[in-house]
């Protein structure tokens, strides 16, 4: 298999040409990055002190209850915010467990202030049984919509957790320009109550830093099981955008799970709530294992409709199945591995030292996709010698043993229409 490097008017796919002409982009926005998952003080997992705790159960910032684990000591709303910004972040949700109390934290008011460019997204994480993010929520929501002036316990607030209840409250968040995002489905709550009955606005497909932090870990997720899920909406035909988010709760985790691993990107129009909020709605968005300030690898899919050689549709878009497609990478690992992934199957292609990779569906060992197309970016994990070396030892039930061990970045879908 050759690729030609570079930017190139063809290349060479599995013995196919692929005409891939490459025109400038349409300048109708820009990618911008972020954490839609990170906790503070203000939660009920999560201490102030190794001593002291915030109390969820009252409105006051400064009531305290004793810390149950000295382990779990947090960070301030303020300081998280600066941690984003010095990864070299745009945006940030601060979503802790059924509240919005740092939202009034004065010194996260003052932050704002004198960072006026930076956008942090009003938030929530609603714990009921299966987590869903309430981006762009000020306040708590219930079934019928927003509640003014609720600002903690959001979770009771929410009587009817049937499916209809929840559509009732995702369709509530979206009336208010929200969006509704399914967090970390692997952990099974969300699955075993709603399976595939309510379509959110985006998945969190990747949580907690490296890919590899999985099952037997500790507090871990299998990513791959939430990407595969996920993969469910799309190919029961529903648009649904693919996002990570850190997660990260405590200082003593931070190193490994910091403010932007995974990072978020969007494309926005604008930098702007608003912007970010339209991007995340419209699944303009891929994910990266690191943030930027750590040069995390970027990883843009898009589309050329007509042969023009302007490539317009990007991921999150709608495209012709009969499109010449484009991935571009930046700062890939050496010898990282291309996977095309659609309705009809996958396929890894080795990408040398090439940063663009032009194809046709159904030429060059790309499967003849009629749903969708994403991309992911991998590095070499020896897959078959860890599982035959790797079972014995920790059992074949795991997750260590067979899943994708560095995922490097992944892309939302083009949904073919």
């Amino acid at each position: 298999m050759r690729v030609l490097a570079g930017f190139t008017s063809a290349v060479v796919v599995a013995g196919s040409v692929v005409a891939g002409a490459v025109g400038p982009p349409p300048p109708r926005g820009f990618w911008v990055a972020g954490d839609l998952h990170v906790h503070t003080i203000y939660g009920h997992d999560t201490c102030v002190t190794p001593t002291e705790a915030w109390d969820p159960s009252s409105t006051d910032r400064a009531a305290r209850r004793p810390c149950s684990d000295p382990q779990t000591v947090s960070f301030t709303p303020a300081q998280r915010l600066q941690e984003a910004d010095d990864r070299g972040l745009d945006f940030v949700a601060i979503s802790d467990h059924n509240n919005v109390v740092n939202q009034s934290d004065p010194e996260v008011l003052a932050w704002q202030v004198a960072h006026p460019g930076f956008v942090a997204i009003p938030a929530y994480e609603n714990s009921q049984p299966g987590h869903v993010q309430m981006l762009g929520a000020s306040a708590c929501f219930g079934n019928a919509g927003a509640i003014e002036g609720a600002t903690i316990q959001c979770d009771q607030l929410v009587s009817d957790q049937s499916a209809d209840g929840e559509a009732a409250l995702a369709d509530g968040l979206r009336a208010a320009g929200g969006v509704f995002q399914i967090n970390h489905p692997s952990d099974m709550h969300w699955l075993s109550r709603y399976g595939y009955a309510v379509v959110p606005d985006t998945v969190e497909v990747w949580n907690i830093g490296p890919w590899i932090y999985q099952h037997p870990f500790p507090a871990s997720n299998d990513n791959n099981f939430s990407l595969d899920w996920y993969d469910g909406f799309l190919l029961r035909g529903f648009e649904v955008g693919a996002t990570g988010g850190s997660d990260t709760h405590w200082e003593t985790t931070d190193s490994v799970q910091g403010v932007g691993e995974p990072t978020t990107w969007v494309f926005v129009r604008r930098l702007t709530l608003e912007g970010v909020l339209d991007g995340l709605r419209a699944h303009h968005t891929f994910v990266s294992a690191l943030p930027p300030a750590l040069r995390g690898a970027r990883l843009f899919l898009e589309a050329d409709n007509n042969g023009d050689g302007v490539y317009e549709p990007i991921a999150g878009d709608e495209a012709s199945p009969h499109a010449v497609f484009r991935v571009r990478i930046e700062n890939a690992a050496p010898g990282s591995v291309l996977r095309l992934v659609t309705d009809a199957g996958s396929v890894d292609v080795p990408l040398a030292a090439n940063s663009s990779y032009p194809f046709r569906l159904g030429l060059g060992g790309v499967p003849a996709a009629r749903i969708f197309v994403r991309a992911e970016l991998l590095e070499p994990d020896a897959g078959n010698t860890r599982e035959t070396a790797c079972d014995p030892v920790v059992g074949a039930g795991t997750t260590l043993c067979r899943d994708d061990l560095v995922m490097e970045a992944l892309t939302s879908p083009l949904f073919l229409r």
